[in-house]
């Protein structure tokens, strides 16, 4: 398999905006996924730039001139700018893949704009990628792992994509966290209500917190998996044999409950 230079874009925001709000907040809401996505595609050998943007970023200057393939990350949201963005890159040459919630939930639109549209996705699903990174027009493929990936990239291991993304953040800086993946429920209105619930390592939790009480000074951490009140003594039981008193801030993001330990 040739190296590649690979371009990875988390869309926060659907369009160009300077509002002090996006300066201040918008690198906070950065996603998990792209930076695991990241960390695998370099771990296979491969030269990664991962922009997370906010508004405020020139995409185009920020990824290399000759970048092979882009990922983007996307809510439906700002789907439109993501079409664009394909559309542009692909004019000059580049394969695209989509993932997100916009791919997992709107694949049939998203084929017409991506080479690849991609719904549950794990290591071998990306080397699958890496490995035939070829057009696929004017359908893409729409490519999905059988089911979550059983464990994924720790902090420690994702922390150079989520340091570039936290200086971004001029004062307050937030880093996400997973816990679980899934839904142990069957609501009928959810999309992840026919998605096996599963708990993620929690030594791997407790190593994450260690490691950014390593870097930061006082770390404030969002749990990004919409069910963590599951195993609430689990992960509670985890913080508190790692995490001295008032040393995190713990946010649970979605909903208003906010932890301090």
């Amino acid at each position: 398999m040739r190296k590649l230079s690979i371009g990875i874009i988390d869309l926060v925001a659907k369009a160009p905006s300077k509002t002090m709000w996006g300066r201040v907040m918008g690198a906070n809401f950065a996603s998990i996924m792209p930076q695991v996505v990241a960390t695998w595609c370099e771990e296979h050998g491969h030269e990664v730039t991962l922009v997370t943007y906010t508004g405020r970023e020139n995409l185009v200057a920020e990824l290399p001139s000759e970048v092979d393939l882009v990922f983007v990350s996307t809510f439906t949201e700002a789907a439109l700018l993501s079409y664009a963005l394909s559309n542009l890159f692909q004019s000059r040459g580049v394969v695209t893949a989509l993932g997100g919630p916009h791919a997992r939930c709107y694949p049939q639109d998203a084929q017409k704009y991506f080479d690849y549209v991609l719904g549950f996705t794990d290591e071998a699903l990306i080397l699958e990628i890496l490995r035939d990174c070829t057009r696929h027009r004017p359908v893409g493929l729409h490519l999905s792992a059988e089911h979550h990936p059983v464990k994924l990239p720790g902090v420690t291991k994702r922390w150079k994509f989520i340091e570039q993304t936290l200086r971004k953040a001029p004062f307050i800086k937030i880093v996400p966290l997973l816990s679980s993946l899934g839904c142990p429920y069957s609501c009928d209105f959810c999309i992840d209500s026919s998605v096996p619930y599963q708990p993620l390592d929690v030594d791997v939790m407790k190593q994450d917190m260690r490691f950014l009480l390593s870097k930061l000074k006082h770390p404030r951490v969002a749990w990004h998996d919409p069910n963590f009140g599951v195993l609430f003594d689990r992960c509670m039981d985890a913080i508190e044999e790692v995490v001295p008193p008032g040393r995190i801030d713990f946010i649970k993001r979605g909903l208003q409950h906010y932890l301090k330990h």
